[in-house]
């Protein structure tokens, strides 16, 4: 096995390892606060929201979005572009503002995520760590954030994750990644035009693992 397979692997493997760690801080928050966290099988409100994507993580859902059927494929990525497109217009939008008005553009904004399919993600099992953490108390440059649906009360402690943390360890997956895959683009991308780049991406991976 080359180094570079080693190191691919490596990095994919520290990928899922957060991954479990965040749904395992969900989990948690979720059996001490079941009246609070308002996530139920159905709700999709996570699945209209702005958000984008370290690279690492762009490039496993590239992965796994290429061993969907192609009819599958095709409906995401026509999605996938009206996404960007309002994703661009939103973006535009909260860059005119600055600081908590700019937080409050963005929150409200409501895009459908180009894999939401009657109701359910295509790739729920490679869903980024902004889904998975989507429900309970995080922390943005110190400044508490739940779901708007959520039933936590002003004033009260919650255990919270920090998502700066989370974000530190992405960035440094995502160095590591880009350094291994040339195409990956080494910025924070919007799920539109990753889906975009998918088989582009997916086909160097896979060459780069065999």
């Amino acid at each position: 096995m080359s180094g570079e397979t080693q190191g691919l692997g490596s990095v994919l493997k520290g990928l899922a390892e957060l991954r479990a760690r965040a749904d395992d801080a969900f989990a948690r928050v979720a059996a001490q606060y079941p009246r609070e966290v308002a996530c139920r099988p159905g709700c999709d409100d996570c699945c209209h929201a702005l958000f984008d994507l370290s690279p690492v993580e762009a490039l496993d859902i590239a992965r796994a979005f290429s061993g969907l059927p192609r009819r599958l494929r095709r409906q995401a990525a026509r999605a996938g572009a009206k996404a960007t497109a309002a994703f661009d217009r939103v973006a535009a939008e909260a860059l005119a503002v600055q600081g908590e008005q700019r937080l409050r553009v963005l929150s409200r904004a409501r895009v459908a995520c180009p894999l939401l399919h009657d109701g359910r993600c295509l790739l729920y099992a490679v869903r980024p760590l902004t889904c998975r953490l989507y429900g309970v108390p995080v922390a943005i440059e110190g400044v508490p954030r739940t779901c708007r649906l959520a039933r936590f009360k002003d004033g009260e402690t919650y255990p919270t994750v920090d998502l700066g943390l989370v974000h530190t360890e992405l960035d440094e997956l995502s160095r590591r990644a880009c350094r291994l895959v040339p195409s990956l683009e080494p910025r924070r991308l919007d799920l539109g035009r990753v889906l975009g780049l998918a088989e582009e991406l997916a086909a160097e991976l896979k060459a780069r693992l065999a």
